[in-house]
């Protein structure tokens, strides 16, 4: 709490400064690059924004630094059609899905790089970066099976983490209620034709409630450089988090802890003139320690489970360039494997557990095979992208993902478009082997595939863009945890059929005259969607329990000509209903409306901010029995300094 009052009181103490004692071209300005311009990560070959025939979203680095929040989980939570179903706050856990699919339907990737956790997607958003090293996120909301690989079911997140701009070192100090503190720091710098950027981050916290206190550390390095034709980029990070886990994955054991470390590093080779080709190479391995009891555990308790994943893959590629158009071909080589004391088949002679005194009992490994061609052409105000993914692993024989992305300029503002995509998601392994009091695995589980077709229009002008979409999900062999009314085991099962339906619409206003005018920029967006099951009565626990309604409406302005302000405000109604415990009931979600807000002066090359997120202090759960913290305010610091 005392670092909370002293960064309050430097921020209270730096913004009495007289008005005639600041410069308005401290703030932030809008990109001298136009958004329709940037290029992102949709197809296998990179396109420009305005020419994508897909739903993509881009939170871009001057919105993450407005925004009241301070974890990629949270940047997530102001885009519709993107469900994150937060377990503990500030990045602690978050589960992501996208257009009333499940969290374990989204794609998640990192600078390109698909890192998806093999033991469950609830582990997808442990990352080794903090809010300070990403550039921006794309979100591709649909199918992306085709392009991003057979987890893509529903839709792609991805990551792209900040490269070497200019040689400089930056840090930040930020405290708040519940004894939350974080600290992060980085260096930019050069040694001969490589640059490098590598950065560290603290975090920590008492928690809002009885056992969800939590900490974590992060370190990133990113390393660019030439040899001879070729552009090379290295990166490696480290993560630990350790947190209470109150009633994270049942409200019977309100004690449960856990603790998270991870490693990655990733090498990316390019080159080529006419015939441009790429190369990557990645590792990533995940270490989750979870205790039932985090402190007296009762006779029966046998004791910790332990799981030791890793993915490890290569891609390569080539994009071959037309008079029209341009061809993609390559292919990718994936390994998934976990060690674990619980999932996986039995091992004949176990495995010490490194720095526990325990062993891992099971092993399970899986390899595969994604081979893609892709055509993209232009001809005219039309364009057309077309491709398909062939995909085998140990355990299934080939399948193809195919799909179609059409779009047409009606003006030069004016872009209608549409699109027919088929995906496919592999069970993890906990859907596969997890055995606990209250869940039971199936490892006969078969891959759940989908066919989605979608259309809208979208308009884009010089400060001003929107777009209106309708799209539908036909899904086969959907996975759940499942159980009937008259038993509280949950099984996991491939629950027939959803027909998913849904519509988005938005409109945002960037003041491309900011800040010479109060106003920086208003938007308004809205998600529906609807499923409908078409499977035997099962109590679902995560397949039917989605975001029916979502709108997000954000405000940035100026505040007596000195300050930025940001507000946020955000409405969901979710389908579907919980158990309620103690009286064991089954209980529809209650809606809410959330409204965040964050104030920041710039002076120099120093801001400081003060942020408060749930306002008017709303009760909410995005998961049942798990409530979600009240009014939190934090006060914080950053600084730049150049050489």
């Amino acid at each position: 709490m005392r670092k909370f009052v002293v960064l309050c009181g430097l921020f209270c103490s730096l913004t009495g400064l007289k008005a005639q004692d600041t410069d308005d071209s401290l703030f932030l300005s809008v990109d001298t690059v136009r958004f329709d311009e940037i290029v992102v990560s949709v197809h296998r070959s990179p396109a420009v924004y305005r020419e994508v025939s897909r739903m993509v979203s881009v939170i871009r680095s001057e919105d993450i630094r407005l925004l009241p929040s301070q974890s990629v989980q949270g940047f997530l939570e102001y885009e519709p059609g993107v469900d994150i179903r937060k377990r503990g706050p500030v990045g602690v856990q978050a589960d992501v899905s996208i257009r009333g699919g499940t969290f374990e339907q989204t794609a998640v990737l990192l600078n390109g790089m698909r890192i998806n956790n093999p033991q469950t997607g609830h582990h997808h958003l442990n990352l080794p970066v903090s809010d300070a090293d990403i550039d921006r996120v794309e979100v591709l909301k649909g199918p992306g099976s085709r392009v991003f690989g057979p987890n893509a079911y529903g839709g792609a997140v991805n990551i792209i983490t900040r490269g070497y701009e200019e040689t400089s070192v930056t840090g930040s100090i930020s405290g708040g209620e519940y004894g939350y503190f974080n600290a992060a720091a980085s260096a930019q710098f050069k040694t001969g034709p490589a640059e490098h950027r590598i950065s560290g981050s603290y975090g920590s916290s008492d928690g809002y409630m009885e056992n969800t206190d939590f900490n974590s550390t992060n370190i990133f390095y990113s390393g660019e450089g030439e040899m001879g034709p070729l552009s090379l980029n290295l990166q490696g990070g480290y993560m630990e988090k350790g947190f209470g886990a109150n009633s994270f994955y049942s409200p019977l054991y309100p004690e449960q802890y856990e603790k998270i470390r991870s490693g990655f590093a990733g090498l990316q080779v390019s080159g080529g003139e006419r015939v441009k080709y790429t190369q990557s190479l990645y590792w990533k391995r995940h270490y989750d320690r979870y205790e039932l009891f985090r402190h007296e555990a009762p006779d029966w308790y046998e004791g910790h489970n332990y799981h030791m994943t890793d993915v490890a893959a290569v891609d390569a590629g080539a994009d071959i360039p037309w008079d029209h158009g341009m061809t993609s071909l390559g292919g990718e080589l994936r390994m998934e494997q976990i060690y674990s004391s619980v999932l996986g088949e039995e091992m004949e002679s176990s495995v010490p557990v490194r720095g526990e005194d325990a062993y891992y009992k099971y092993f399970k490994r899986r390899n595969s095979v994604n081979l893609f061609a892709e055509h993209t052409a232009y001809v005219g105000d039309f364009n057309l992208s077309g491709g398909v993914l062939a995909s085998k692993s140990d355990r299934f024989s080939w399948k193809l993902f195919s799909g179609i992305d059409a779009g047409y300029r009606l003006s030069q503002h004016w872009r209608v478009f549409s699109s027919v995509n088929t995906s496919m998601r592999m069970p993890t392994f906990t859907e596969m082997y997890y055995e606990g009091p209250v869940n039971e695995g199936n490892p006969d589980l078969v891959p759940e595939e989908a066919l989605t077709v979608e259309g809208g229009v979208k308009y884009n002008r010089r400060g001003v863009s929107g777009h209106l979409t309708f799209f539908r999900r036909k899904g086969e062999n959907i996975i759940d945890w499942a159980r009937k009314d008259d038993t509280m085991i949950w099984q996991t099962m491939n629950v027939t059929q959803l027909d998913t339906r849904g519509a988005e619409a938005g409109i945002e206003w960037r003041n491309p005259d900011f800040p010479d005018h109060f106003l920086r920029g208003v938007s308004f967006r809205y998600a529906y969607i609807d499923i409908d099951k078409q499977s035997r009565e099962y109590i679902s626990a995560y397949v039917l329990d989605h975001l029916r309604h979502k709108m997000v409406a954000g405000f940035n302005h100026r505040v007596g000509g000195t300050l930025n302000m940001s507000w946020q405000l955000r409405y969901e109604e979710r389908a579907g209903t919980y158990t309620d415990f103690p009286s064991e009931k089954e209980k529809p979600y209650e809606p809410f409306w959330l409204a965040d807000a964050k104030i920041s002066y710039s002076r120099g090359d120093m801001t400081v901010y003060l942020e408060a997120s749930n306002l008017f202090d709303t009760s909410y759960s995005d998961i049942g029995n798990i409530p979600q913290p009240g009014r939190w305010v934090k006060s914080g610091v950053s600084f730049r300094l150049d050489r």
